[in-house]
């Protein structure tokens, strides 16, 4: 039976609760030896570092595809406004082509790596299990509870949704060549 403190948590959780106490901890206390305490909260500290790592990362990459989506943009905006600039027709199809192709990469990419940043979220509630405070358990919680909406789930998850506006404009531009 569940303690009142903890809700029921979908099976999915779960799983990777069990699987995350399975693997996680390599050595007790005991079998480490006196530096145990130490060396946790070293490697807890260095796995905090990794999920931050990982956000400006993805924020880098997020940046790099907006430029280069701003830049395809503007250079399909340029052929269809001028007929110098882009004599050839099969440009009108292949640089609305290329928007599409770089569009599904970014998606991918931002999908990777906000499940990885999950992920290593999901790794911090199980080692916060054995320290004192339960500050990203905690945090997670209250984002979850503060962000039930759906328009709040939306606007959490935006960065997944704008390859898809850009992959909208290239697919409108290849059929109103």
């Amino acid at each position: 039976m569940d303690s009142p403190a903890r809700p029921r948590r979908p099976l999915a959780e779960a799983r990777n609760d069990s699987v995350c106490r399975a693997s996680l901890f390599g050595a007790t206390e005991q079998t480490y030896g006196p530096a145990y305490r130490e060396h946790f909260f070293l490697q807890y500290k260095l796995f905090v570092e990794s999920v931050n790592y990982t956000s400006d990362l993805k924020l880098k990459l997020n940046s790099f595809f907006l430029t280069v989506n701003t830049a395809l943009i503007t250079a399909i905006g340029l052929g269809f406004s001028t007929q110098k600039f882009v004599d050839s027709s099969i440009w009108r199809l292949l640089l609305p082509l290329a928007g599409v192709l770089i569009s599904i990469i970014w998606w991918g990419a931002t999908y990777s790596y906000k499940q990885r940043n999950i992920i290593k979220l999901h790794v911090i509630h199980c080692i916060e299990e054995r320290l004192p405070l339960a500050l990203y358990t905690t945090e997670w919680n209250l984002m979850e509870e503060n962000h039930g909406s759906a328009l709040k789930k939306f606007l959490f998850s935006i960065d997944l949704f704008m390859p898809f506006i850009f992959l909208l404009c290239y697919l409108l531009f290849a059929f109103f060549n």
